[in-house]
């Protein structure tokens, strides 16, 4: 297993109690991403991250709230890189709807992505409210608003806009997504995703009548 970071950004060594926390959800990560919530034992995070097991309790309560805290900690790392590094707002529309596709679908294809879309899956029914809140505001939420403002700007309207963009979403991660959550094997060339999300594209510009 990797060792855990306890640098902020900038290199400077965070606050104590900060710094365990983010060690302890670094190792949190690690071993739920890997094993999933049943098969772990908060003893494999400690063991990883170091500190004690008092000093986890104090700062998460205990294996369900370490749970949650990672699940929180994860979904948050998701959006935050789910929006594509390029700006697209003076892109022509096939172009931009391109590069939002081709990035999300990317970083949906990441392991950790992957991995914790499994987790959701299998683990969600203990907490259900928030599996629902990553469902509908995660990074699927974000490229939604953002391809919504594309459509929208192109002349369609708002409401044709949202409904477009919810079977645009699953143009482009149905086909792959799910072939990849069930084998740890799969890959996908990149080839093989610009051109799935191009028919993507297509299919969504025809119905749209904006071909």
């Amino acid at each position: 297993m990797a060792a855990i970071n306890t640098q902020d950004s900038d290199g400077r060594p965070p606050d104590r109690g900060v710094a365990r926390r983010q060690a302890f959800l670094e190792a949190a990560r690690e071993v739920f991403l890997e094993h999933g919530y049943e098969a772990t034992s908060v003893n494999d995070v400690v063991r990883l991250a170091g500190g004690s097991l008092a000093t986890l309790y104090a700062q998460f309560g205990n294996k369900e709230g370490l749970f949650l805290a990672f699940m929180q900690d994860q979904h948050d790392r998701f959006v935050r890189e789910m929006r594509p590094t390029e700006p697209v707002g003076d892109l022509p529309l096939p172009e931009a709807l391109q590069v939002i596709g081709e990035h999300f679908l990317r970083r949906l294809l990441q392991r950790d992505s992957v991995a914790f879309y499994r987790v959701m899956v299998s683990e969600g029914r203990k907490v259900p409210k928030h599996l629902l809140h990553y469902f509908s505001v995660g990074g699927a939420g974000q490229v939604h608003d953002e391809l919504v403002s594309q459509l929208t700007k192109a002349g369609i309207s708002e409401a044709d806009a949202h409904e477009s963009m919810f079977y645009f979403i699953e143009l482009l991660r149905s086909r792959h997504h799910f072939q990849a959550a069930a084998n740890v094997d799969y890959v996908v060339s990149d080839e093989e995703l610009k051109e799935h999300v191009a028919r993507a594209v297509r299919f969504l510009l025809n119905g749209l009548k904006l071909t």
